[in-house]
């Protein structure tokens, strides 16, 4: 922004002037038939919201692109300065709605006529409203329907355009020069060359056509005319007479309207190429006022031959160059706007001197910090003054010189700090809460903005702060940005809490104070590296006070969270504390130049440490600090797991028993994987913890071989002693025999269980003797059986495996068998004389039946007939039949008498 060291009448103060409110309207109907919207319009607030301005800016919109076309004609010399006109002139915006629909916005726009307004081609009706005493001068259009989104705008006009007299009674805007005209806008002068919504938070992209003379006559003669603005020129044609020409001006990147620049006169251009450190190329347009010397001209002429250089040492602070060419302009104008200004691309300068001096740095330093990224509101105008200010005195002492010098930076913004009473009035106006525009350009802007750079340098120290000075650059070129989002982009970059930093220099209306800077450092007398389980680490705490005021409160803390988790803190000295696994030095009050006693502590590593870090980190806490040496890394190797004693195996070594490895008194944690091995040799696929050995194995020694793993540790591995496996014991079940145990029956036997695939033999036994023959699963019963009790022995056997033997449980005695149930009948009549036969139908083979024939109750016959004497007459014959075999038991049958015995027929 404006460069206050090259002339004295820019804080001359202008008499308050009583302006009245002006209201002027124009403009066509509004048409009717408007279409619909999802909310009502409004009107668009005529304010930007700004303290400093309150009554200049407008919202509801947002500007994307202005084309201004100017024809502007000499009308003759007064008093020694060229008078202008604008015979014709129209401004083109092409905006955007940013929230509801608009029925009425608004644009500044000081002095000049209005002939027409159109939005979106149709005519739109409009009023003005001028206060000067408010600074309020507006151009309310009314559109012929509301905008919502994006529409255009173009504003036609015409007059003589007039300057703007600033509260601190400077001029900017419209002034005439002695040739021709120079246009400047800040802080809000733009608004008198042509409508725009006149606040830097409202960037835009630009095109200016100028048409102009192609020469001028004024007090000093007649010359050749230029018109130089932003951006790049894009074309100069001549009208078809010759005597006019229209400069065309293409600036394609976002611009605040205080940064447009029109400056027409008697113009010496050079045209050229400037080469950056990058490689990049961009062109240059210099523009020299024609009445300078002979001499100054070499002396302009040099100095912007300089410009790739000074361009290519600010990218290396600031990031690339963001303009898309430069230049720089020198005229002569009258003392009201004796000062420099850094209108983008190319700055304007008043004079010689000051394009020789450190303004030009100055100037080309906001091309970033102001121009790229500009403010949002006029009261952070400090963060681009500021750091205009700054990076000269960083460009003179650290950018140019063969040495750099860093250190007589900092001298040089602390001494103006020093020197600087408490008491001065220069203190009282907070940078970033200012709200008088007639003091928008004191002390609280460039030189306590200076300041803040360099106390914020010291505060974050040199990588924080030079990351957060391109990172504002990188991170929001093209846009307009607050002393807030400067502040969360420090803390962000810094890690550290600027809040009561912020509000001492930014937003209190006293002294700040310069903030201390100190090195903190933290050392082991053993080399970072390998420690031994129960090794003692010690530590030693120093700070030095490397700034300029005394360390005052100061602490440093050390996170021993990774340290202590395997190590044990020794005895604390006083001024050392522990707050879980936070430690804490108080830093001793400590002078400049100097410094604080060290604090040591030790540690003593547990003896059961293994494959750990005990990395411990030291922070300076608070502004102002660095620490370059604040870690120490040491670590324990990897030890073996210990107790490791030797695993046994319990169980019965036989083939087909369950063996298993028992690991006791191995440390808690720690997980077992394993290897049985028979006759020394690992047996494939035996890794588990039990192990049950195979025919193969009979004979041989079996071990296991435990190894134990553990979380940071190494693992080993344990062999148990030898066991030799012996034959296996069968597993069986009591045979059972089922059948009933009667003579003849067949008694079947069923042997039970039997593990590890035994081959069964069978044996019957008799009261326990066996049974000669008696070899299979079943047995029938025999006469040699009867009475006693059988029983089944079952041997199994197997190879690894003893025989076993088992027997079932006795069966009941032996019993004979029982015959079949039969009758007896007697065939034949009973008569005498005659013979009665015994009939024993169904009677079963083997039998032996024996008979008894009765004659009444007289046994009269032993067989199987009888014949009927004399003697049998009137009583009933009956037989009775005894039936045996051998093994069953005896029966008995009789028959049913027969009818009386009748006489012997004659």
């Amino acid at each position: 922004m404006r460069d206050l060291k090259d002339g004295p009448t820019w804080w001359r103060k202008a008499a308050s002037r009583a302006v009245p409110l002006v209201l002027v309207a124009g403009g066509a109907a509004v048409m009717s038939g408007a279409p619909t919207y999802a909310a009502d319009p409004v009107d668009g607030a005529q304010t930007a919201g700004d303290p400093m301005f309150p009554h200049v800016g407008n919202g509801g919109y947002d500007a994307l692109h202005y084309d201004v076309d100017i024809a502007w004609d000499a009308t003759g010399v007064v008093s020694g300065y060229m008078t202008g006109a604008f015979s014709s002139a129209s401004t083109t915006m092409r905006a955007k709605t940013t929230g509801l629909p608009l029925r009425t916005f608004s644009l500044d726009l000081e002095g000049l006529t209005v002939d027409s307004v159109s939005v979106n081609g149709t005519a739109a009706t409009w009023e003005r409203i001028t206060d000067a005493v408010s600074t309020t001068h507006k151009l309310v259009v009314t559109p012929a329907v509301p905008v919502e989104g994006e529409f255009t705008t173009v504003i036609t006009y015409h007059g003589a355009p007039q300057h703007h007299v600033d509260a601190d009674g400077s001029w900017e805007g419209w002034t005439a020069t002695v040739d021709g005209a120079t246009f400047m806008g800040q802080p809000i002068g733009s608004m008198t060359g042509y409508p725009n919504n006149n606040t830097p938070g409202d960037k835009a992209t630009y095109s200016f056509d100028l048409d102009v003379p192609t020469s001028i006559t004024s007090a000093t003669g007649t010359g050749p005319a230029a018109a130089v603005s932003n951006g790049e020129l894009a074309s100069r044609v001549p009208s078809a007479d010759g005597t006019r020409a229209t400069w065309r001006w293409v600036q394609g990147k976002p611009m605040a309207s205080e940064l447009a620049l029109i400056s027409i006169g008697k113009y010496d251009v050079i045209e050229s190429q400037v080469t950056l450190a990058s490689g990049r190329t961009i062109p240059e347009w210099t523009f020299i006022d024609s009445a300078l010397s002979a001499a100054n001209k070499t002396t302009i002429t040099n100095r912007r031959a300089q410009l790739g250089t000074f361009l290519s040492r600010l990218e290396s602070i600031y990031g690339p160059y963001p303009g898309n060419s430069t230049g720089v302009v020198v005229d002569t104008v009258p003392i009201d706007i004796n000062y420099a200004l850094e209108t983008q691309d190319r700055s304007f300068f008043p004079s010689t001197s000051s394009v020789n001096g450190n303004t030009l740095i100055h100037e080309l330093a906001h091309q970033w910090y102001g121009d790229n990224v500009s403010p949002e509101l006029w009261t952070d105008i400090w963060i681009n003054e500021g750091m205009a200010t700054w990076g000269p005195a960083w460009h003179t002492q650290v950018l140019a010189p063969a040495t750099p010098n860093p250190a007589a930076v900092e001298t040089t913004y602390f001494n103006s700090w020093n020197n600087t009473a408490a008491a001065s009035a220069s203190w009282t106006t907070p940078p970033g809460a200012q709200t008088d525009p007639a003091n928008l350009y004191g002390y609280q802007t460039y030189t306590r903005g200076a300041q803040f750079w360099e106390a914020l340098r010291t505060a974050i120290r040199d990588d924080a702060f030079f990351e957060v000075v391109k990172a504002w650059q990188t991170r929001h070129g093209g846009e307009s940005r607050s002393g807030d989002d400067l502040k969360a982009l420090a803390e962000e970059i810094s890690g550290r809490d600027l809040d009561a930093f912020w509000q001492d220099w930014i937003l209190d209306g006293d002294k700040p104070a310069w903030p201390a800077k100190w090195n903190a450092g933290m050392s082991s007398t053993t080399t970072d590296g390998v420690v031994a389980p129960g090794a003692t680490l010690d530590y030693t705490l120093t700070a030095a006070n490397v700034g300029k005021v005394p360390l005052e409160g100061k602490q440093v803390t050390v996170d021993l969270a990774d340290v202590l988790d395997d190590a044990t803190l020794g005895t604390l000295p006083a001024e050392l504390s522990l707050n879980g696994t936070t430690l804490t030095w108080a830093v001793p009050t400590t002078p400049v130049a100097s410094s604080a006693p060290s604090a040591s502590f030790s540690v003593t590593v547990a003896a059961d440490a293994s494959s750990d870090t005990l990395d411990a980190v030291a922070t300076a806490v608070g502004l102002g600090t660095a620490c370059a040496a604040c870690t120490t890394a040491h670590g324990v190797d990897i030890q073996p797991v210990a107790p490791a004693p030797d695993p046994t195996i319990s169980g019965t070594v036989a083939v087909g028993s369950s063996l298993a490895a028992v690991s006791d008194g191995w440390p808690t944690g720690t997980t077992f994987t394993y290897q049985w091995q028979v006759a020394g040799e690992p047996v494939a696929g035996a890794v588990g913890a039990t192990y049950v050995p195979e025919v193969v194995d009979l004979g041989k020694e079996v071990t296991v071989s435990v190894t134990g793993a553990r979380t940071d540790y190494s693992s080993v591995t344990r062999t148990s002693a030898p066991a030799r496996v012996g034959e296996g014991t069968l597993t069986a079940s009591i045979p059972a025999v089922s059948g009933p145990a009667v003579f003849g029956q067949v008694l079947t036997g069923s042997p039970g269980t039997w593990g590890a695939g035994a081959t069964l033999g069978y044996q019957w036994l008799r009261d326990g003797t066996p049974v000669a023959g008696a070899n299979a699963s079943s047995y029938q019963l025999g006469l040699a059986d009867l009475g006693s009790r059988l029983t089944l022995a079952v041997t199994g056997t197997s190879p690894g495996y003893a025989s076993m033997t088992v027997t079932s449980t006795a069966t009941e005695p032996v019993v004979r068998a029982t015959l079949a149930r039969s009758r007896v009948v007697i065939a034949g009549k009973a008569r005498v004389g005659r013979t009665l036969k015994a009939r024993t139908p169904g009677l079963e083979g083997g039998v032996t039946v024996d008979y008894t024939w009765y004659a009444g109750t007289k046994k009269i016959g032993r067989k199987a007939t009888a014949k009927l004497g004399r003697g049998t007459v009137g009583t009933k014959v009956t037989v009775e039949v005894t039936i045996t075999k051998d093994g069953y038991v005896t029966r008995s049958a009789t028959s049913r008498p027969t009818t009386k015995v009748k006489k012997q027929k004659k």
